[in-house]
């Protein structure tokens, strides 16, 4: 296993390597092969794996730090890299041992797409299941080996399970057209009455075979760490770009945008309120995974607790580096500025369902008793 500090900084070393293909990136739509390699190099896909699997089994509390790490560098290293480590992570607790061989078998860092979402059905065949399916969103499908997919049986036991696809099984679609998280290559993919066996399938409902009680908790639970690391990766690095660009750049006749008493507020506002949601994610996932240690699980009360400090430190931190950005003036417009890249992937990442405002309604109700 390798520590979260070795981790940083591995990241921290390959710091301009990873930035340089972050434009990149952007225009294709997908992570260029180069990158995709600087990755595997990085083994990122094994930072969620069980320490019994040969991964690093970090804690949800270090996956902040570390998927701060690398969004920072490169932001879709940050959001494929959690998608891969999430999907490899669950495979590596809950398959059986002729399924890792197949997945992890000679030292492999395998590369999934993954979508949690149950849109296909399958039926049980011998020695497995028929899977056909169309899933959203599947980030890194691009590059991905093999594919994560959800799937609840088409009969009336609606059993569901977890399946392991490979890549040459799955059609991808050509729709990565948005805003923002422009270079994850989050296509649709498609499954159509593909055999899956037995050894690559995973009742979710069953306790993992191998790991932590980490990979009991829920799926906004699971990846809570990640998420918000993502989110304060590409705020601070916005943070941190906008105050060499204000040092150098005038608008118009009212000279340097560092000189004003306006723009120094809200930039020091700003920082403090990213110091705030950084620290209160830490604080809530270091408290979150002593419980799940010391009691082989969360509770429902202690997971909406996970879920909601993700939406809110989430929309902190975003709302706080939206302010400063209107201070930055047309020039960040262009779409090979880095200040509008991070704008944009910070309100990407925003936008993402672990990280709505319904935890707040969820949060309440528990703080009212209502059953």
């Amino acid at each position: 296993m390798r520590s979260v500090e070795d981790l940083v900084i591995g990241i921290q070393a390959r710091h301009d390597d990873l930035d340089s293909h972050a434009e990149a990136a952007e225009k294709l739509g997908k992570a260029p092969e180069a990158l995709v390699e600087i990755m595997r190099d990085l083994r990122v896909p094994l930072v969620k794996v069980p320490a019994a699997v040969g991964g690093d089994e970090l804690s949800m509390m270090h996956q902040l730090r570390y998927f701060e790490a690398l969004s920072y560098s490169n932001p879709t290293a940050g959001w494929t890299g959690f998608n891969h480590a999430g999907a490899a992570g669950m495979c590596g607790a809950r398959f059986n041992d002729a399924g890792i061989e197949v997945i992890f078998g000679s030292d492999a860092t395998p590369f999934f797409g993954a979508v949690s979402a149950p849109s296909g059905q399958f039926n049980f065949v011998d020695g497995g299941i028929e899977l056909t399916g169309k899933y959203r969103y599947a980030s890194g499908a691009t590059h991905a080996e093999w594919f994560l997919l959800t799937a609840t049986e088409a009969s009336e036991q609606r059993s569901v399970r977890l399946a392991a696809v490979a890549a040459q099984d799955v059609a991808l679609s050509d729709d990565w057209d948005v805003m923002a998280l422009k270079g994850t290559g989050s296509v649709d993919v498609t499954v159509d009455s593909v055999f899956v066996p037995e050894h690559l399938l995973a009742d979710p409902f069953v306790p993992p075979h191998r790991g932590g009680p980490m990979y009991t908790v829920g799926y906004q639970t699971y990846v809570a760490g990640e998420n918000l690391g993502f989110s304060l990766g590409v705020c601070q690095r916005l943070l941190d770009e906008i105050v060499t660009y204000a040092a150098t750049k005038s608008r118009g006749g009212d000279g340097r945008i560092a000189d004003r008493g306006a723009f120094q507020y809200e930039l020091g506002k700003s920082q403090l309120e990213v110091d705030a949601a950084r620290a209160f994610g830490l604080t809530t996932l270091s408290e979150a995974d002593l419980s799940c240690q010391r009691h082989q699980g969360l509770t429902d009360s202690e997971e909406t607790k996970v879920v909601s400090m993700l939406a809110f430190s989430t929309e902190s931190a975003v709302d706080a580096v939206s302010r400063l950005y209107r201070f930055a003036g047309a020039e960040s417009l262009f779409s090979d500025h880095v200040l509008q890249r991070c704008f944009r992937d910070a309100h990407g990442s925003a936008l993402h369902h672990v990280a709505s405002n319904i935890a707040y309604d969820k949060f309440g109700k528990n703080l009212l008793n209502v059953d």
